[in-house]
């Protein structure tokens, strides 16, 4: 006996729709890898993340009454940061709450390795070492400075992009020693 044959026009109909839900998920599924390989504006990163981020346009972020600036490059405050911070070309990463817990010379550290991947892209040892460079050329890094960026550092286990906390550190002290204060270009 054969089984009784669906009309076409219903088989097309299912199909259709079938395509169309596909469509969507992958769509939605799109939306969200493009935060991960694409590299969304501030104004993109806040209209997908709707609540709790706030854009710090560049030159006016403040921790502890000192000035943080990365050039043109605009901040991204987000609470729920995984990370004390992050970037994407184009702007920065701040986790406020976990930011606030670093001493100063920690967070200047930080901020100028965050600020160092909108010039070196996503390698964290030249991050590191355009921190290093940048804090000697403007005087707040100092040998001392660096011990204290070390220690802080070298608690890192290291994951998949980066180094060994102690590597790092041995890294920084190559930088350092090869940076020339007030002259160094970055």
């Amino acid at each position: 006996m054969t089984q009784p044959q669906m009309p076409k026009l219903t088989r097309n109909v299912i199909a259709i729709a079938a395509f169309l839900a596909l469509g969507a998920v992958a769509l939605g599924g799109a939306r969200g890898l493009q935060f991960l390989y694409a590299m969304p504006t501030a104004d993109e990163y806040l209209a997908y993340k709707r609540s709790g981020v706030t854009v710090v346009p560049a030159g006016k972020l403040n921790f502890e009454n000192q000035s943080f600036a990365c050039e043109r490059f605009p901040a991204v405050l987000n609470a729920n940061l995984d990370d004390y911070g992050a970037a994407y070309f184009g702007f920065i990463l701040i986790n406020p709450t976990r930011f606030e817990t670093l001493p100063l010379p920690i967070k200047r550290y930080a901020y100028a390795h965050e600020c160092g991947h909108q010039y070196v892209g996503y390698n964290e040892g030249e991050a590191d070492c355009y921190a290093i460079r940048r804090g000697k050329r403007e005087g707040w890094l100092t040998p001392a400075v660096l011990g204290e960026i070390c220690a802080f550092i070298s608690k890192g286990k290291g994951d998949d992009v980066h180094a060994l906390g102690s590597r790092r550190c041995e890294m920084m002290r190559r930088c350092y020693a090869r940076a020339r204060p007030g002259r160094e270009p970055l």
